[in-house]
C-alpha cells in the first residue's frame, strides 16, 4: 500500500493539453490524474469540483472523498468514528467536502458506530 508513481506515455500528456483546451478550470496536474484514472480503468477520488465536473462530462467515474471513507468504513478497513474524525480534520483544514452527501453519511456512521460499540 501508498503512493505509487505512475508514468504518463507520450499520447496521455498530449492529452492533458487537449483537456486544458477544452476546460480552463482543472490544473495540469489535476487533469494528469484524470488521464491516469481513465487510461488504468480505475475511479478517480477527487473533493476538487472543477475536476469532478470534467471526469463527468468524459464519463470517467469519479467519487469524492466522503465517499472513499464511506467506502473504507463499510469495507472496516477504518472504524466508523475514524470516518467522522476524519471528516472533521477536513473541515478544520479548510477542505469543504460536500456538507450534503457528508451529513448524511456521517449520520449513518453514527449510528453504526453506536452499534458497534
Amino acid at each position: 500500500m501508498g503512493i505509487i508513481i505512475e508514468p504518463l506515455n507520450g499520447a496521455e500528456v498530449a492529452e492533458i493539453s487537449e483537456i486544458l483546451e477544452e476546460y480552463d478550470k482543472p490544473s495540469y496536474e489535476d487533469v494528469s490524474v484524470l488521464i491516469l484514472a481513465r487510461s488504468r480503468n480505475t475511479v478517480l477520488i477527487s473533493g476538487d469540483e472543477n475536476l469532478r465536473h470534467v471526469a463527468v462530462q468524459l464519463g470517467i467515474v469519479c467519487h469524492g472523498t466522503c465517499w472513499l471513507l464511506d467506502y473504507l468504513a463499510n469495507q472496516s478497513i477504518i472504524a466508523y468514528k475514524d470516518a467522522i474524525s476524519a471528516y472533521q480534520r477536513m473541515q478544520q483544514n479548510g477542505r469543504n467536502p460536500p456538507k450534503e452527501e457528508c451529513k448524511s453519511l456521517i449520520a449513518q456512521w453514527k449510528k453504526k458506530s453506536k452499534m458497534l460499540d
